[in-house]
């Protein structure tokens, strides 16, 4: 184990989830009675950096506060409202240091307002960004940071800005540009780690429909990405990197778990947070060996797995002991 904590920087959006649950979505003016209401914190920043923190340990190493291989710091910014501080402690409970998180005055918190439907579990999701489109432009990224992850919930400005320094100082980048926003081609340049669903693949690649992921992936490859991982949803884990492509290798698709699925958000976020710990330690430990993407991702689904069968955003997202070893 390194004699210091693996550090990731999680630089990204911090949202209040308002979520109702349905059987059906309403059609235009229509009204109906939903199965339940509930307000919950979120967002794709915070979701994905409690991931990491509860990724990393079990929830009596949280509660006990012992710092392990691991520490997860999040940057971004609330407002000063009825939110904020049970937000703050709720972060701080699982772990992470939240000393990167302004508290803006005279903002409101960002707000995701989320529909569930019970029957299949989909969700539809109207963001409101609040403080989180008040994050201002400047160096984010700390000296010691292991892994930058990045969404894109906050200004693209803040985002582009932050993974170039990110990439600078050496420290390994990942981003899951969601929602999805085509973008510049600089800012593929040396990006190690690009996570994204068949939709955002399509939409950033420029391929509409497409019937090959090494297409889509080759696109990625040929603007300077390294590791390029594309969510299948039931059908698994795509994943390419610069090295196969180069060798004319074809890329992997890693099966996924089969589960009742009862809720489907913040599952992304889980995989995310999972391959982002793996980054985090291999980068830690430098010892120059490739990294095992498919155990990587094997861990990652896992966790993913037990997301879905849980309602909720970050109340649905599981402690590393309770992810099945295999």
């Amino acid at each position: 184990m390194p004699s210091k904590p693996a550090v990731i920087s999680v630089i990204g959006s911090l949202n209040v989830d308002l979520v109702t649950r349905t059987s059906r979505v309403p059609v235009a003016g229509e009204t109906l009675t939903s199965e339940s209401f509930d307000i919950g914190f979120g967002g794709k920043g915070a979701n994905q950096a409690v991931a990491c923190a509860r990724l990393s340990r079990t929830a009596k190493q949280a509660t006990n506060g012992e710092v392990g291989d691991v520490e997860v710091r999040m940057v971004g910014a609330v407002g000063d409202d009825q939110f904020a501080s049970e937000f703050l402690k709720s972060l701080e409970k699982d772990g992470l240091n939240t000393g990167g998180i302004e508290v803006l005055k005279g903002k409101k918190t960002g707000v995701a307002v989320i529909i569930v439907e019970s029957q299949t579990g989909e969700n539809r999701i109207m963001f409101c960004p609040g403080a989180n489109y008040d994050v201002e432009v400047r160096d984010l990224v700390d000296e010691d940071a292991a892994v930058a992850l990045f969404q894109l919930e906050l200004p693209m400005d803040v985002v582009l800005h932050n993974m170039k320094v990110a990439r600078d100082k050496g420290v390994e980048t990942i981003i899951n540009p969601a929602p999805a926003i085509p973008l510049p081609d600089d800012a593929y340049q040396g990006l190690g780690h690009l996570i994204v669903n068949e939709t955002e693949a399509s939409i950033l690649s420029g391929i509409p429909n497409p019937t090959s992921w090494d297409d889509v992936a080759g696109v990625f490859v040929s603007r300077g990405v390294k590791n390029i991982i594309i969510t299948l949803g039931g059908e698994g884990v795509y994943y390419q990197t610069d090295k196969k492509h180069s060798q004319k290798q074809a890329g992997v698709l890693v099966p996924a778990r089969k589960v009742k699925v009862v809720d489907t958000t913040a599952a992304g976020d889980t995989f995310v947070g999972a391959y982002s710990v793996a980054v985090a330690r291999w980068k830690a430990a430098g010892t120059g060996t490739e990294l095992d993407l498919d155990e990587v991702i094997k861990l990652a689904n896992r966790a993913a797995s037990m997301t879905v069968q849980k309602k909720g955003a970050q109340s649905s997202i599981p402690w590393i002991d309770e992810v099945p070893a295999a």
